[in-house]
């Protein structure tokens, strides 16, 4: 029954796009992008174009998704699903720029140790690790996003690192719920992981702590976002929003980062716990988009996102963390 329904929709959904060339009167901002899917061949996508009507019932009735059809590029496991990160671009502007999770991702994930033992420093020198207190990172995998949009999309990203952090992280009693840091890199994978673990703060080599430590300009900052000493072993230099709830007695929940290293913005990071990811699946969240702060200049021309949103698709069970709108910065 339930396939004979999709198969309704689909017909429906496809019969509205043979007629989607606007009609005397209409406007093409009038259609909208869907990503056309159907439950027997999902790995078929065709970006269409259709009145939002049709888009909407699409979206319901299929394994349809809102915006032109994504480039997928690499994937992980993690938890009992994947990640997968994405990129959709329409007429050479990006839409979307982000990370996939299916929903089983998050289930079945590493609690303890509270990292996976990758960016380690035996700080008291006794010889060995102590997995709680001489290592950092959480547990990652960077993903690069797809070709034609690296090479073809202004825009400074080219792969998301996602990090799952079991216990969180500093500072205490404000980070330090279960969540995933979602990285969106603008320089190269190299870069970042030749900042090296050590023993200066955060357990950063002492000489790249002096990089992360060297912020670029003011007006390529925000005035809200505050170098903390928040250094981490390939990553870089966080520097955080000290406007934001939770560092004002309120639970956290997400929030947003600029991350720095050697006087370039080199990242910029959702974060996002567990608990509103979950809320998301199970309908007690509602999806949203928030706005990033946005700096006087910027270093690179190119696509600039000036919002993060947090999405759950129903009818394909799975999450999005994502950037958007999506403005055009000239360098100065």
């Amino acid at each position: 029954m339930l396939r004979a329904v999709r198969a309704a929709a689909l017909a429906t959904a496809l019969a509205a796009t043979s007629a989607a060339a606007p009609a005397a009167g209409e406007t093409p901002s009038e259609q909208v992008a869907v990503c056309l899917v159907a439950a027997e061949q999902p790995a078929v996508e065709r970006t269409v174009h259709v009145p939002p009507p049709a888009a909407e019932h699409l979206v319901q009735h299929t394994p349809s998704y809102a915006g032109p059809c994504a480039e997928y590029g690499e994937s992980a496991p993690r938890g009992d699903g994947t990640m997968t990160a994405y990129s959709q671009v329409e007429d050479g502007r990006p839409v979307a720029v982000g990370t996939v999770l299916e929903a089983g991702a998050l289930r079945g994930l590493p609690y303890d140790p509270p990292t996976e033992g990758r960016w380690c420093f035996d700080k008291d020198g006794d010889g060995h690790t102590d997995p709680h207190t001489e290592c950092a990172g959480g547990y990652e995998n960077a993903l690069d996003l797809g070709a034609e949009f690296t090479g073809g999309v202004d825009t400074p990203f080219t792969y998301v690192l996602v990090n799952w952090n079991p216990h969180g992280h500093m500072p205490p009693g404000v980070y330090d719920l279960p969540h995933f840091d979602v990285h969106f890199y603008t320089n190269p994978d190299a870069e970042r992981l030749a900042i090296r673990p050590g023993p200066c703060e955060a357990l950063v080599n002492c000489d790249d702590y002096e990089l992360g430590k060297n912020l670029p300009e003011q007006r390529y900052r925000t005035q809200d976002h505050l170098d903390l000493d928040a250094l981490e072993p390939a990553m870089g230099n966080h520097l955080v929003d000290t406007t934001g709830p939770e560092h004002h007695g309120e639970r956290f929940t997400h929030a947003f980062l600029y991350g720095v290293w050697d006087a370039e913005v080199t990242f910029y990071e959702p974060m996002v716990t567990h608990e509103w990811l979950a809320g998301l699946v199970d309908g007690t969240r509602q999806d949203g988009c928030f706005p990033i702060k946005q700096p006087q200049a910027w270093q690179r021309d190119g696509w600039h996102p000036t919002s993060y949103c947090l999405r759950y698709r129903d009818n394909r069970e799975e999450l999005t963390v994502s950037v958007e709108d999506f403005a055009y910065r000239r360098a100065s």
